[in-house]
């Protein structure tokens, strides 16, 4: 017992000498205090440096896109609030190009260093910008998009033609007496009308105005022949998401033989209903294929209307420059701003130091470690109590939840998300650590009334215990999501899916657990005072879960002022973000690979300035009414 005394004496007599130490006033502040603005400008730095120097080199250049907008003027009219026509035919050109980069097995297009800007200019100019890693593949991506583009600007256009061409043909079938006989184009035109192989915005309607094809002027002909094109894409990029989709519920990715996967197909649709529906709309959706493939060869071989994009004409294409020189980067000067930013960081926090006296209460809740230590052990020894498994739930417990999710998410509703266990896992486990924190500090005072009644300790320790807990479980359940990701990756392509952004780990830990920590404390607090607010919080943490993208990508429901205010109201909902592009990636379709990378810095700073303000708030509430918590328990 002496002993022990002795220890404990000798360890605070040197823990004073460091805090005197410490304590020592240079140029106007303490040292601690300088050490921390060096640690917040280092670590800043640290957490900059990754996405800053692994920026791709890469080049840029622009092609054009021009039409005549007397002719084509329709296009910049609205078709759905906010979104017009021109709109419309930019995502088509976009999806058009990335299916054709794919089916020549490239997935490069779309990442950040391969891709296709469109901007508007003035009215009747669209600048295509084509940015990839070398010059030539800069140049072919910029003229591909601004000929899709003016592909798609045609179409628009030969949409209304086909319109009033189909409307003759129902109107004839409407007055059949003394019409000649029909034309092979005329046949055509029927079985689109039969197939339903064009849908168009508004019902088709007959029209009494003659429109034969032999009549149109050359460069209706070309829009014609544009729209039937624009057509059969769609129809085609419908099949092809329709036949992975069996592939998925029937198991046939790996039969390459027509006839033998066909007859598999047949077998699965037979005995499952979601098979048997998808397999009956791919089947109608290759009718309506041939129907537009078989107009489209017509006109084509009849009328010469193959496009030529850079011919001047009513809608054409201006081709791209190849660029001499890579777009710059501005590392040094990124590098600096993130310093000044730490710099900031470090200030704020020697401002709330010298007014609030944070680094004494921290060095007391440091001689207190030993206690913290002790109520984690607790948590968990008294969490595994008497169960046969123990260690082994943080691994099956959330596997648990994951099939569940995978199961009614990709069997009973498929979402077509490529590694769907994958993109469930990443996200899941942080959730898990944030609800249970939330849900164990919210009650961690409440639960220690005995201990805070009977012993002196910075009531801190109670609330941050129960965040150390969860962290502690969420770790112990890492090995689990790192096998999970494996067998499916290798399962799903043949390969380990994995980047350096992994590293990138770490820095989103730190950044939850701080804002975890503030909700904990602030919640600790109210609880002691409010009871009802234990309750509550179980209520709210199940509403939360559906408003953070963990079973479903944000990204689905748009850019729009809703989800950007989830996004900047909801932090969860980012750090999920950042926790998935980590590990995951972008969601992409399940013929695509998903490439892991790193969030955005801005991102990121606007997380860890919003978790850091909870952390203060959560702290100033705890320290303003821990006193009277004997009173109240």
């Amino acid at each position: 017992m002496a002993s022990t005394v002795e220890k404990r004496a000798g360890l605070g007599a040197r823990l004073l000498a460091h805090v005197s130490v410490l304590s020592t006033r240079v140029l106007g502040l303490k040292l601690y205090q300088w050490l921390w603005m060096l640690l917040c400008v280092v670590g800043a730095i640290a957490v900059a440096a990754p996405r800053v120097l692994s920026q791709p080199l890469i080049y840029m250049t622009s092609a054009e896109t021009r039409f005549d907008t007397r002719r084509y003027g329709a296009i910049y009219e609205p078709v759905t609030p906010r979104v017009s026509g021109l709109d419309i035919a930019i995502g088509d050109a976009s999806e058009a190009l990335r299916q054709e980069y794919l089916a020549r097995g490239d997935v490069r297009f779309g990442r950040p260093d391969y891709r296709v800007e469109f901007v508007p200019q003035e009215p009747g100019v669209v600048q295509v910008r084509g940015i990839a890693p070398t010059p030539v593949e800069a140049r072919a991506l910029a003229d591909a998009g601004a000929e899709g583009l003016a592909r798609q600007v045609r179409a628009a256009g030969g949409r209304e033609i086909l319109r009033n061409m189909l409307g003759w043909e129902l109107w004839l079938a409407l007055e059949p007496e003394g019409r000649a006989a029909p034309t092979p184009f005329d046949v055509l035109l029927r079985e689109i009308i039969r197939t339903g192989a064009f849908p168009m915005s508004r019902d088709l309607e007959p029209v009494s105005t003659p429109r034969e094809i032999n009549g149109l002027p050359q460069e209706e002909v070309s829009d014609l022949a544009r729209a039937l094109e624009a057509r059969y894409d769609l129809w085609r990029f419908a099949i092809n998401t329709r036949n992975a989709t069996l592939d998925a519920l029937c198991d046939t990715t790996g039969v390459s033989n027509t006839g033998v996967r066909e007859q598999a197909l047949a077998t699965c649709a037979s005995t499952s209903a979601a098979a048997r529906v998808e397999l009956t709309e791919r089947n109608r959706a290759i009718s309506r294929l041939r129907a537009i493939e078989a107009s489209l060869r017509y006109v084509l071989a009849t009328y010469n209307a193959r496009f030529e994009p850079d011919r001047p004409s009513a809608a054409h294409r201006v081709a791209a420059n190849l660029p001499t020189s890579p777009e710059p980067r501005y590392i040094p000067q990124l590098i600096a701003l993130a310093a000044l930013v730490g710099a900031a960081f470090g200030a704020v926090g020697v401002a709330v130091d010298r007014s609030a006296g944070l680094m004494p209460r921290a060095i007391e809740i440091w001689g207190y470690r030993e206690l913290i230590r002790n109520l984690v052990l607790r948590d968990l020894r008294a969490r595994y109590k008497g169960s046969a498994l123990g260690y082994l739930w943080t691994q099956l417990a959330p596997l648990g939840m994951m099939l569940v999710y995978v199961v009614v998410f990709s069997l009973l509703m498929p979402g077509g998300i490529a590694l769907y266990p994958v993109f469930i896992i990443v996200a899941l486990l942080p959730w898990n650590y944030t609800a249970e924190a939330v849900i164990g500090g919210t009650r961690s005072v409440i639960d220690s009334a005995a201990l805070v009644k009977k012993v002196y300790f910075p009531r801190e320790v109670l609330p941050l215990a129960s965040v150390l807990s969860a962290l502690l479980n969420y770790l112990l359940s890492l090995p689990m999501m790192l096998l999970v990701m494996a067998v499916v990756q290798l399962a799903g392509i043949g390969r380990l899916n994995v980047a350096w952004s992994f590293a990138y780990l770490p820095v989103l830990v730190l950044i939850q657990t701080v804002l975890l920590a503030g909700l904990a404390l602030l919640l600790g607090a109210l609880a002691v005072f409010l009871r009802d607010v234990v309750h509550l919080v179980g209520i709210v943490v199940n509403i939360w879960f559906f408003l953070t993208p963990v079973i479903y990508p944000l990204g689905a429901f748009g850019e729009g002022l809703a989800v950007r205010l989830v996004r900047w109201l909801n932090p969860m909902a980012s750090l999920i973000e950042f926790y998935r592009e980590v590990l995951y990636g972008s969601p992409v379709p399940v013929d695509q690979i998903p490439t892991p990378g790193l969030p955005a810095l801005t991102s990121v700073l606007r997380v860890a300035v919003t978790a850091l303000l909870y952390l203060t708030a959560g702290y100033w509430v705890f320290q303003r009414v821990s006193r009277r918590f004997g009173e109240e328990l």
